[in-house]
């Protein structure tokens, strides 16, 4: 692994985007997913988007246009699972094609310093590796909550275009990449808002590539024309709500009983899909929910679970010294990055400040549920938000990688250093003779010797497995369905759940322990509802012991 980079080197070292090896690890990543998928719905707002998705509806703002008709498209398919399955497989798959991406970001980001090509492809598979089993990322990937699987694949193909255009801005396709990034980040707006993320760090790579391009005029009208017709999918919105499906939320219409041109191309109409967009029901952050530092803090407890979940709190000091690692490990990569190869790091590099300091400022959360739990005199969320930061975890494995490549690279120099001569093209001024530099970098032997401490990688595969799957939880679709089963008449069952009081406020208990230790339960013993986990809360076993004596008394809904 060579410690110098040119620009000659990189064009004469033989390297190509690796596709089939990026495909070979997005599809070991898919299995990795289908493995632990979950088989249906689960809590929070999984439900809610499947239901969108089926009938072709509006969730809650801003109404996810481009995921409710991809999602309806892909449910369609004749795959013999069941429709919140299919939902979720479609996440699954949105997720393995980002690390495939990942896989060819990192080996073209290497490939500046790396003339080896089995050395570039072991450190692309450190970093999908790493990515893909980073616990949000793991655990987002396996049921559709959301649509931010959808919103990464956007991230992952976006910075793989810009970064195709930074290594030749003058080719004949220049303009045309340029085109389809706008377009992209369009569509990518919307799925999700986040879609626009790439956006900044795109303007800085620019920028520092080749500035003149943002003078010409007919570029810039026509990457602005792409991204408008990347936003059309938000049509939708108005046209479907005027057909009253059966979820409709913010409803951005003014027609009343049916659509006409009459009411959709109206004032009103054009207010209530901007009020949609731009969620305006949930109201203007005038001040800071939490002090900057604790938000910051926020991010930094997530970013601890992507390496060591640890539910139940057992192994926290564990858990701290595999964060410290990994930032470590990515903070490095990143210097490394900057050091070596400052052509993608000028949109890399913006890219993470971007999906981290920059994001954790904009969306400006109160403290987070599990955050300071003995100090509940100060506003918590809800519930956790690790997922707004989805996009940052994944990532963070391209530097996590190049910087534990970094590390082997220089253990291999001390068990296997080994001095070559390498003559530099050109000649010497005033004489005819070549320059020489030497050059030192490790042999193979030394890699290979080195190579064990690539196992790191490993970690958040094994420490994340028990925590990150959902395989086999049906807890959820019992619970709705114990739920829509109970008398009318029961109060635990009926009023007090619509309150949120009672063994059923599921809301203050872990729903994901409760799911995994359902699903734990009927793997070993065959049966459901009956024991308790020793790893489960009490709480949440006697919502499920609750709805289990129902069960035993009220018919099953066919």
């Amino acid at each position: 692994m060579a410690t110098t980079a040119s620009p000659r080197r990189f064009d004469g070292n033989g390297y190509e985007p690796s596709y089939i090896p990026a495909a070979i690890a997005a599809a070991l990543v898919f299995v990795l997913y289908l493995l632990t998928l979950a088989p249906s719905v689960a809590m929070w707002d999984t439900g809610e988007y499947m239901a969108a998705v089926k009938v072709l509806g509006i969730p809650h703002p801003p109404g996810n246009p481009f995921f409710v008709l991809l999602g309806h498209a892909f449910a369609s398919l004749p795959i013999p699972v069941s429709y919140g399955a299919r939902i979720n497989i479609m996440a699954a798959l949105a997720s393995a094609l980002s690390a495939g991406f990942w896989f060819l970001i990192t080996e073209r980001i290497v490939a500046r310093w790396i003339a080896e090509r089995w050395q570039r492809l072991v450190v692309a598979g450190l970093a999908t590796l790493v990515g893909a089993t980073a616990f949000t990322v793991w655990n987002q990937s396996v049921v559709n909550e959301k649509v931010y699987t959808i919103s990464l694949l956007f991230f992952t193909i976006t910075s793989w275009i810009i970064i195709e255009w930074i290594e030749d801005p003058d080719s004949p396709r220049a303009d045309r990449l340029v085109v389809l990034v706008c377009f992209l980040l369009g569509l990518g707006y919307s799925n999700h808002p986040a879609g626009f993320l790439p956006l900044p760090a795109a303007g800085v790579a620019m920028l520092m590539t080749r500035w003149r391009t943002i003078l010409r005029w007919k570029l810039v009208i026509a990457a602005a024309w792409a991204l408008i017709i990347g936003l059309t999918p938000f049509i939708y919105e108005p046209v479907r709500a005027a057909y009253f499906p059966g979820i409709n939320e913010g409803a951005p219409t003014a027609c009343e009983t049916k659509l006409e041109a009459s009411c959709t191309f109206t004032s009103l109409t054009k207010e209530r899909l901007m009020a949609n967009i731009n969620r305006e029901q949930y109201g203007q952050k005038l001040e800071r929910g939490a002090p900057y530092s604790a938000q910051v803090g926020m991010w930094w407890l997530y970013f601890k679970w992507q390496w060591l979940r640890d539910s139940h709190q057992t192994h926290q000091g564990l858990q701290f010294t595999l964060a410290f690692l990994f930032l470590v490990l990515g903070l490095l990569g990143g210097y490394v990055h900057w050091d070596r190869d400052r052509k993608t790091f000028w949109y890399f590099g913006p890219l993470m400040f971007t999906m981290t300091l920059a994001l954790i400022y904009y969306l400006n959360f109160k403290y987070g549920w599990s955050q300071d739990p003995g100090n509940r005199d100060v506003a918590h969320e809800v519930r956790d938000r690790d997922y707004f930061y989805i996009w940052s975890f994944s990532a963070w494995g391209v530097w996590a990688a190049i910087g534990l490549a970094y590390v082997w690279e220089q253990l291999a120099y001390i068990v296997g250093g080994e001095t070559r001569v390498a003559e530099k093209t050109g000649a010497e001024k005033g004489g005819g003779k070549k320059a020489v530099a030497v050059a030192t970098w490790p042999t193979r032997r030394g890699f290979m010797l080195a190579a064990p401490i690539l196992l790191i990688a490993l970690i958040p595969l094994f420490a994340n497995w028990r925590f990150a799957s959902r395989a086999g939880h049906e807890f959820t679709d019992q619970w709705a369905r114990d739920y829509l089963n109970s008398p009318a008449d029961d109060p635990s069952s009926d009023r007090d759940l619509r309150r949120g009081q009672g063994p059923g406020d599921l809301s203050r208990h872990r729903v994901e322990e409760a799911e995994r230790a359902a699903s734990q339960d009927d793997v070993r013993r065959g049966g459901r509802d009956s024991r308790v986990h020793p790893d489960q809360p009490a709480a949440d076993f006697q919502v499920r012991q609750h709805h289990a004596d129902h069960r035993s008394r009220v018919p099953r809904a066919r």
